[in-house]
Formats: structure tokens, sequence, C-alpha cells
């Protein structure tokens, strides 16, 4: 565990995947990531890279050639580099090697930096093409945080959607992506949570059309504000009535049952010329 703090905040996040697992509040002795209990799930933010989701059949065309890429990628599973320190910032890099290479066959270098301010923690991706051509990959997030159900009830938490939001709501069948979610309460400025809300799985929702989301609870004032840095699309999860919620911004999401196959046809696929590089992130603000 490679631990930052400031006054305010203390961060413990692992080298295997450069996974945030502790965003302590000290002003509030109070932890804002889900602990990754394993008997409900053992995760806490794990970093989807190069692709979000599952791929139908688990395969994937590239090249002409079919690749093996496990669901939510390569890098959650491996060990980090940690390539700069100070108190309050760490930077990480992954980088592509020969067993990689037999799974995704583009050389990459991608850093991920932690950096906490007075009431924020950022977190900051850098992916870069190393290799001699266009490279083809997506990345998304996957942060889960703690509800605190000793003091409140599922149902008094509610996601708002602080910009006007296109809800386009599909879920998962199978693991991967179907066509439409029914019977949630669900519009323009958000979702309420309840003990059933996740009890078919994932939700997803393609081109939301905002980047502000609040995770705000009827019992106090303070809130949790998540800028997604502009990621097109966004997945809710959590298994059904844990102590947590993930708010994922994706740039791209699973199959679809009729899926062809081919990379370069997976929705919201993005592409990097030959030694440039892709900037992402999120950002977590504690209101009050």
């Amino acid at each position: 565990m490679i631990v930052i703090e400031n006054d305010r905040f203390k961060v413990g996040i692992l080298k295997r995947g450069a996974e945030l697992r502790s965003f302590y509040d000290k002003e509030q002795n109070r932890e804002i990531m889900w602990q990754a209990d394993p008997d409900i799930w053992g995760g806490s933010a794990p970093i989807l890279f190069p692709i979000v989701g599952k791929l139908r059949d688990g395969k994937t065309t590239i090249n002409g050639r079919a690749y093996e890429i496990p669901k939510h990628g390569l890098v959650r599973q491996r060990d980090a580099a940690v390539i700069d320190q100070g108190s309050n910032r760490v930077m990480f890099a992954f980088e592509s090697d020969a067993e990689t290479l037999t799974q995704y066959p583009f050389p990459f270098i991608l850093e991920v930096e932690f950096k906490l301010g007075f009431q924020t923690l950022e977190v900051l991706y850098r992916i870069k093409n190393t290799g001699p051509e266009e490279m083809l990959f997506t990345i998304g997030s996957h942060p889960a945080f703690a509800l605190d159900l000793e003091h409140a009830r599922l149902e008094d938490y509610s996601i708002e959607f602080v910009e006007p939001a296109l809800v386009d709501l599909h879920g998962l069948e199978n693991g991967l992506l179907a066509k439409k979610a029914a019977n949630k309460q669900i519009d323009a400025q958000g979702v309420q949570l309840s003990a059933s809300f996740f009890e078919e799985d994932a939700l997803i929702f393609p081109d939301l059309g905002t980047r502000t989301l609040r995770l705000i609870s009827s019992k106090e004032t303070r809130y949790l504000e998540f800028d997604t840095h502009g990621a097109p699309h966004l997945g809710l999860w959590a298994k059904p009535g844990a102590p947590y919620v993930c708010l994922e911004p994706w740039y791209s999401y699973d199959d679809a049952p009729d899926s062809d196959g081919r990379f370069e046809n997976k929705p919201g696929i993005l592409r990097l010329a030959t030694h440039e590089t892709f900037n992402a992130g999120y950002t977590i603000r504690i209101g009050e």
C-alpha cells in the first residue's frame, strides 16, 4: 500500500492495479471508499484498460487476429511501478510487455496519478502509444463509495445528475449489453437507490450528457461530488443491498450480443496515433 496525505485526507493505493483502496477523511473520521469485503465484493476502484466490460465470447479480432482480453482489461491484475511520489501525490505506471502483447497487440504506457487537494482527490490517466501504428483502446474507472447503512437506508441515498442528462438506460444480460433496462425510478435529474436497484446487475447510461454527479443522503448535509472529466458513458453498480455504490465513468461499455467481434467496431473505441497521449480521469470532492 502506497500512502499519501494532507491535513484533511489520507489515501491508500495498492500497487496491484494502482487501485484506490482508502480515501479517509480525517476531519470527519470517516472512510469514503468501500473496503473490499471479499464476502461481498473484493474490489474498491479497479482501472479498466484497454477494454471496459466484457467481450462477446471473451474474444475480439484486431488486425485479423483473435485475442482474448479478460473482462475489464489487463491492468487491474498487474502490479504498477511507482515512478514519482510526494507527500500529497503519487504517480504509477503500467507498461506493455511480452505477456500483455499476447492478449492485446499494442505497446503502451499507462500512467496513473493521484493528487490530493483541500477538498478533493484527483485521479489522472495518461495513456501513451509507444508502438509504431495507431492504437485502439478504451478506458474506464470503477470506484466504489461506502454507504453508511448503520444510520440510513439505501432508499435514503440518491445519485443526482448536476447537469441535464440524456437518460438512455441499458442493463446487462449474461454479462453483455441488454437493449433496455425497465422498471427503474430514473429521470434526467438522477436516480434513487434501493435494496433491489441492482438486482439485474449493472446499469449503463450511454452518452449520458452530464459530467458531474452527487451522491447524496437525505440523512446528512455532507455529500460526495464526482466529476467524470467528460467521459461519455456512465455505469452504476453494486451487489444488491450492499453498503456501497460504484460510480463508473467509461469511454466504452460491454459488447452487445450481436457484436461482430471486431475491436475497431466496439462502441466508443478510441484511436491514438503513434507517440501521442490520451488524458482522462476523475475527481472526488467532499462537500457540505
